[in-house]
């Protein structure tokens, strides 16, 4: 199908496929549905170098940068993971900055063992870990993957 000049698949891939407006000059609405390869849908934030994929962000207090890994043990001010492959990605204009999971599954970097089904709390570190139901006001996701050792993994979690 032709489509204002574009000609529009079934199963169109975004390998070769043409973008539709700019920033300076939008397309407009567009209806229909978005497949993403990967899983999660991240924004892209100001961060500290430290930001590495995995790691657990929580806003910062600082006026140059907009998050930071979480420096205290159930950070409640947790916003999300710094994504390896975002499905979905918005404030893309942003020229510095890292995307940040804010839904879907994404690894995130563990410390200690984990249970696929545990809840995962941020930690001193950026990172997370194996949370008990008392915790549970300060769930970042769910682990969605089972590792027994101790040490640090990225695990596949599901979050919130």
């Amino acid at each position: 199908m032709d489509f204002y000049g574009i000609n529009v698949l079934d199963d169109m891939t975004a390998e070769g496929a043409p973008d539709i407006g700019t920033t300076e000059s939008p397309f407009g609405d567009i209806y229909g549905n978005v497949i993403a390869t990967w899983g999660d849908l991240a924004e892209k934030y100001r961060c500290t170098e430290e930001c590495e994929p995995g790691v657990v962000v929580s806003v910062s207090k600082r006026d140059d940068i907009d998050v930071e890994p979480c420096s205290i043990d159930l950070c409640p001010t947790a916003i999300g993971v710094v994504s390896t492959a975002p499905g979905y990605k918005m404030n893309n204009q942003l020229e510095s900055g890292k995307f940040i999971g804010l839904t879907g599954l994404i690894p995130v970097k563990i410390t200690g063992p984990v249970n696929k089904g545990d809840i995962i709390v941020p930690t001193i570190d950026g990172c997370g870990r194996a949370g008990k139901l008392i915790e549970l006001p300060y769930k970042i996701g769910v682990a969605n993957e089972t590792i027994l050792d101790n040490g640090i993994h990225l695990v596949n979690c599901i979050i919130k």
